[in-house]
């Protein structure tokens, strides 16, 4: 089992009740209340397979090497596109799940959700070749990058409602890991929790793989919070209604057996 080495936060255990107080006082703020917690969290968001780069990230910010940063954070914009795709992914899972759909047909799995999204999509880079791509990529981080994207939606939501005075670009997934760090792991543990059950809801297999997912610690000191379950349309149950089941999940046992659990 590999666990993030994110430091746990001080005082009594976080319990975060007024969500949209926080959002917008963090966000006006625009200050790192917590700066270990959020630079790893960014760091494991963005190189889930590489300890260098993470590490690198980490020591500039130490010696506070604003040149190392900008280098680092260069494509920042594609990076946060394919976490929205896998956040995209999560969501779409969990609402088959706790919607029923689908017990007849094995449950709810990855198969599933990336088909429905390929089939609705109509921007480049979400054909089902590439969200299996995207999704390999980001798999062992999948919790806390889609936790970071749902908590930028509920930003974006709330500024349209009541704006903030802010733009787009500060209401992102990058910033929120940034400025909200404890709100992202709250959404994140309740994701894990959801993605390492084994037959919930109608599902064979855990949506995640608990050999090699790259879990939080469970001494974090923060009480779980549920993420927005959706209603799926009656058009998206026909897509997937008249999809042809393929071998995917018997690929990704096979290859789940041949890892190796890894230390953080």
């Amino acid at each position: 089992m590999r666990t993030m080495q994110i430091r746990p936060f001080p005082g009594s255990k976080i319990q975060i009740t007024d969500l949209g107080y926080l959002i917008k006082e963090r966000l006006l703020r625009d200050r790192v209340v917590w700066p270990d917690q959020a630079l790893s969290l960014v760091g494991y968001m963005t190189w889930p397979s590489d300890s260098v780069m993470r590490e690198r990230w980490l020591e500039a910010h130490r010696r506070n090497d604003q040149s190392t940063i900008n280098e680092l954070l260069h494509g920042l914009k594609i990076v946060q596109q394919h976490w929205a795709r896998v956040a995209d992914i999560v969501h779409l899972h969990l609402d088959l799940a706790h919607g029923g759909h689908q017990q007849r047909r094995g449950g709810t799995s990855l198969g599933k959700a990336i088909a429905l999204i390929a089939a609705n999509a109509k921007s480049k880079g979400t054909g089902t070749a590439k969200l299996w791509e995207i999704w390999k990529t980001y798999k062992d981080v999948a919790h806390i990058v889609t936790a970071a994207v749902l908590v930028a939606a509920e930003a974006q939501t709330r500024h349209r409602s009541t704006p903030y005075g802010l733009k787009l670009h500060q209401l992102q997934p990058y910033r929120m890991a940034m400025l909200l760090p404890e709100l992202v792991l709250a959404v994140a543990l309740s994701i894990e929790d959801y993605g390492l059950q084994q037959t919930a809801h109608g599902q064979t297999e855990p949506m995640f793989d608990p050999q090699s997912l790259l879990r939080i610690s469970p001494d974090i000191n923060l009480t779980a919070l549920e993420p927005p379950i959706r209603k799926v349309a009656a058009k998206d149950l026909a897509v997937l209604k008249t999809r042809r089941s393929g071998n995917r999940g018997k690929a990704n046992r096979r290859n789940r057996r041949k890892t190796t659990p890894v230390l953080a």
